[in-house]
């Protein structure tokens, strides 16, 4: 499968409602490149999904902290995060 084919592909399957939990936690792996960041920006998440984003490494998931479909007292372990940038989505959020 082509590079282009791949990500338009994984970003289908990012904004999909539908896609399980397990699916999404996949995407969330360095490997599926910008989708696992797209799955985490502006769509309501599965709780399992939010546990695993909230302690990823890449700080581009973690930045869920932007995303208004999560309860804000699911990010309330964000408010330690060492990054400033975490930290400064997390103000302006919800």
């Amino acid at each position: 499968m082509s590079g282009s084919l791949r990500e338009l592909w994984l970003r289908g399957i990012a904004f999909n409602p539908a896609a399980p939990s397990d699916v999404l936690m996949r995407l969330l792996d360095q490997a599926a490149g910008e989708a696992g960041q797209l799955t985490c920006e502006g769509r309501d998440l599965p709780d399992a999904v939010i546990d695993a984003a909230l302690c990823h490494p890449a700080r581009a998931i973690r930045r869920l902290a932007g995303n208004r479909h999560v309860d804000p007292a699911r990010l309330a372990p964000l408010v330690t995060a060492p990054s400033g940038i975490i930290r400064a989505a997390l103000a302006r959020g919800p």
